[in-house]
């Protein structure tokens, strides 16, 4: 199972870097690794780039090196990415995971001690039955910290490709709007906007 999720990995990891040369078009000015996809034998008709901005180079980290930085340590990446709210979700969930998944693992191991020690029918039926509650509450928590891994690893590798987009700033006059209308001979209308 180990060499199958290894396998898996480094096929995902490695994936990225192969292109399909009969389907791709390397503009030989580029200096990064960025690729304009164009279809074979259409080179001529296919429209010139028109905005020369980068993003990539505005990118705060690679996408690749965040994905690994979140494999390894879960939150490493989003600390990266500046999402220090989620680097700290990710982390704090994690250890709880972890930490109960162990907790779960020693209860399992104790009850399998006093099941295999103990002579009474009744008690070793008790003892069984707790050791595969926590067995499984075991197996569970550990499930759920991969998955954890898992969505941090690709949270954290989305978050670096989106880092050098430009960001939609609006101006604080935008973002609340307060309209104040008469009614009738007494009264007024009022609505209060607030957008984010």
């Amino acid at each position: 199972m180990s060499n199958f999720f290894f396998g898996f990995i480094l096929v995902l990891l490695f994936s990225s870097y192969t292109q399909a040369a009969d389907s791709t078009y390397v503009d030989s000015n580029l200096t990064n690794d960025t690729v304009i996809y164009k279809p074979v034998g259409f080179e001529s008709s296919a429209l010139a780039v028109s905005d020369s901005i980068d993003y990539e180079k505005r990118l705060i980290q690679n996408p690749t090196k965040a994905l690994l930085k979140s494999m390894l340590v879960p939150g490493l990446g989003q600390l990266g990415n500046r999402k220090y709210l989620k680097a700290a979700v990710v982390a704090g969930m994690q250890a709880w995971l972890i930490s109960s998944a162990i907790d779960h693992g020693r209860k399992a191991s104790d009850f399998k001690n006093k099941f295999e020690m103990s002579l009474d029918t009744t008690e070793r039926l008790i003892f069984y039955d707790n050791f595969l509650d926590s067995k499984d509450q075991r197996n569970k928590f550990t499930w759920f910290a991969v998955i954890v891994t898992f969505v941090s690893m690709f949270d954290a590798f989305a978050d670096a490709h989106l880092s050098g987009f430009p960001k939609d700033k609006k101006p604080a006059e935008d973002k609340l709007s307060l309209n104040i209308k008469p009614l009738d001979k007494n009264g007024l209308y009022a609505s209060v906007a607030v957008s984010f």
